[in-house]
């Protein structure tokens, strides 16, 4: 028995000495991925606790009337954290407030950020659509029109072609109108259809067979 088990501390030992340095370059490896991976984690938890920090501050001015405030947060906000939804969810906060002050340029102006910055996010196709109203509300109707395109699949699909066939009607462009309006009409249930018929029939246009 005692010969058995030094045949095995033997082997060991000259297993140990083949393959040693290489288990602990992997177990040290390995352990530095851990806890690289843990702190990683962490880092990304302080970043997102900080972007929520900001977009509640802007908030919180906004609540109490501090446009100014507001916009120097956000700036804040977008240069430190300008991937995070809480920059995309702040702008359209700031530029709901610069709207409803009848700054309708400087909301294009806000909104635009989010799909400049995040075109990848759902919030930048709320943004374009906002966009594009608020450059409507400005005078600028062409540059409304080009905010819309191209029309996004989804369910605002269906907005985005009622709104083009608005702008394209304001412009004087009734042909294009009518069939933006058709595509909408496509797309669209409920109390909606209604108002986009009476829109095709004011222009002349019907529903498409």
């Amino acid at each position: 028995m005692a010969y058995d088990d030094e045949e095995q501390l033997e082997a060991i030992r000259a297993w140990w000495q083949r393959y040693g340095r290489t288990v602990i370059v992997t177990v040290a490896v390995a352990l530095a991925v851990v806890i690289g991976w843990q702190q990683w984690g962490a880092w990304q938890d302080r970043q997102m606790a900080a972007a929520a920090s900001d977009y509640a501050a802007i908030l919180a001015s906004l609540n109490a009337g501090d446009r100014e405030a507001a916009a120097n947060r956000l700036e804040v906000l977008r240069e430190g954290h300008a991937d995070s939804p809480y920059a995309a969810m702040a702008t359209l906060a700031v530029a709901t407030a610069e709207f409803s002050a009848d700054e309708a340029g400087a909301a294009a102006d806000s909104l635009g950020w989010i799909p400049a910055n995040q075109p990848g996010s759902p919030l930048a196709v709320v943004a374009r659509l906002r966009q594009a109203e608020a450059l409507s509300a400005a005078g600028d109707d062409q540059s409304a029109l080009m905010a819309l395109e191209p029309p996004p699949e989804g369910p605002l699909r269906p907005r985005y072609l009622e709104l083009q066939g608005d702008l394209e009607a304001a412009l004087g462009n009734t042909d294009a109108a009518i069939d933006a309006y058709r595509q909408a009409l496509e797309e669209t249930g409920g109390q909606r259809r209604s108002l986009l018929e009476i829109k095709l029939f004011d222009l002349g246009g019907a529903p498409a067979s």
